[in-house]
């Protein structure tokens, strides 16, 4: 299994997943399952910086464009300017074939609570 920044960024090109660097962002699109932007593909980001351990240690910041809100969020900003990051665990992490899938599934969910 592929590890660190390389790991995560090939992760998810094996999910069909495109990715760009933007500063020290990983950004990709999600589509929104439900929720205000339900359907809609949204970027998101997760600092290089966090994926040094991946897939053992799940980033804890999820990057969203700053004209998404989250209810309950504890947010600070982005290291890129027009995003904040936003404080989220990651739960039942478990034993994922593809840990990549897995972040995607979380960030979808965090979506679903998103304004």
């Amino acid at each position: 299994m592929d590890a660190g920044l390389d790991g995560f960024i090939d992760g998810l090109g094996r999910l069909g997943i495109s990715v760009r660097r933007e500063a020290d962002l990983v950004v990709f699109e999600v589509t929104a399952p439900g929720g205000a932007h339900a359907g809609a593909d949204v970027e998101t980001g997760v600092s290089a910086e966090e994926l040094v351990r991946w897939p053992q240690v799940p980033p804890h910041w999820v990057h969203l464009p700053s004209t998404i809100r989250l209810a309950r969020t504890n947010s600070r900003p982005s290291s890129v300017a027009g995003w904040l990051r936003h404080s989220r665990n990651i739960t039942a992490w478990g034993d994922a074939a593809e840990p990549a899938q897995a972040w995607v599934a979380h960030v979808r969910g965090v979506l679903e609570e998103a304004a």
